[in-house]
């Protein structure tokens, strides 16, 4: 990155960013700190720009263009910089590499722009996204990091009931399973079961005629009246499992009503998007898949090559191996995990649907026999057609 690019790297903190202005030679010329506010960081970049006059550019390096990072990289693009992001993961091997055992702002700051001026593998161009990206890009992470707290609420209270009631999670059980409508129904009408095994039938018929259970519903009642009354727990311990099913099924309806109205708002904007509707049309691609795709992948597939593209996606056959490490293998540095897991589930939905994708994977998975995880690498072989269509 020498060139006409002068550097300066950023170690961003809540408070207060610490900054270094590397010299033509790549070593620090100047240190800076400068409070997190958007004036403040306004005037040192525009301090520094005068500084190295009109002969260079500034270049600016953050480890992050979200949360801390957020306000420098928008200043910095709004002033005319170029904007690097380092990979964290790069930027740690980097620091372990140099001697330094632990974090320094300072350090940091200068490891990360001496990464960009040698133009070091973890260290990208960040791409202009716009507005609409933008928001897609927060509403769908958002709605990610929702769906993981459901997926670890509901393990929670599976994990209860295995101790109050093992035969709800048999396979053999005939009743409602553990997650379903019906069990949280049942569950916040009587919280641990407390209760149910004097229940009326009809009162537990009422419920399950709710969730369609249609004429199934009586014999599930009585199942379900059954397994209550063989329920023998201690009074004092009875009394702590309905408090804790009792949170874990208001916080399950929670993040299901919160990630309901996410959906409705994410495919509203893909369907306003000229490119998230034609992404609707493919197989195997819903709202929110295709809105990662839009706010995630559009932006660089706009400015890089496809195999670049989809070296970014993490869908290219690139593995990092050395030493200790030759018989693993692991993504190779700034990868978008977002937009891989997006890939990936969109071809595992579309071999259910499609015919050709259907074949195509049934061909890479004859040709990966033998392989540790044939099925995982035929699945992102399928992935890679795909981002072709999507590039």
């Amino acid at each position: 990155m020498k060139g006409d690019f002068r550097i300066v790297g950023f170690d961003c903190g809540e408070d207060e960013h610490g900054a270094v202005l590397l010299g033509t030679d790549g070593e620090v010329e100047r240190t800076i700190e400068v409070v997190n506010r958007r004036d403040e960081i306004e005037r040192v970049l525009a301090e520094l720009m005068l500084a190295i006059g009109p002969s260079s550019r500034l270049g600016v390096v953050v480890e992050s263009k979200r949360s801390h990072g957020r306000i420098v990289a928008d200043v910095a693009q709004a002033l005319g910089c170029r904007v690097w992001q380092v990979n964290t993961v790069a930027l740690n091997h980097s620091r372990a590499l140099e001697g330094q055992p632990r974090k320094d702002d300072e350090w940091d700051a200068y490891l990360g722009g001496r990464m960009a001026f040698l133009g070091m593998r973890g260290c990208r161009l960040v791409v202009e996204s716009t507005d609409e990206e933008r928001a897609l890009s927060r509403l769908t992470r958002a709605y990610g990091r929702l769906r993981k707290v459901h997926t670890q609420a509901v393990s929670r209270l599976r994990a209860s009931l295995l101790e109050l009631a093992p035969e709800m999670l048999h396979n053999a059980w005939e009743g409602p399973k553990v997650g379903s409508k019906a069990v949280l129904y049942l569950l916040e009408r009587w919280p641990g079961f407390e209760g149910l095994e004097r229940a009326r039938l009809r009162s537990i018929e009422g419920i399950l005629h709710t969730c369609r259970y249609g004429r199934r519903a009586p014999g599930v009642a009585k199942k379900l009246r059954e397994m209550a009354r063989r329920i023998e727990v201690e009074p004092e311990e009875r009394a702590a499992f309905t408090m804790e099913i009792s949170l874990l099924v208001h916080q399950i309806r929670e993040c299901k009503e919160s990630m309901d109205r996410l959906h409705t708002e994410i495919a509203e904007r893909v369907q306003r998007h000229p490119v998230g509707a034609k992404l609707l049309e493919m197989r195997g691609i819903g709202p929110v898949i295709a809105g990662v795709l839009v706010s995630e992948l559009l932006p660089v597939a706009r400015t890089s090559t496809e195999p670049k593209c989809a070296t970014y996606s993490g869908v290219t056959p690139l593995a990092r191996k050395s030493g200790k490490s030759l018989d693993s293998d692991r993504l190779a540095q700034g990868v978008n995990k977002h937009v891989l897991h997006a890939l990936y589930t969109s071809s595992v939905v579309a071999i259910k649907h499609s015919p050709i994708d259907r074949a195509y994977y049934q061909k890479k998975l004859r040709g990966y026999k033998g392989h540790r995880k044939p099925h995982v690498a035929a699945f992102i072989a399928l992935s890679r057609q795909r981002h072709k269509l999507f590039d």
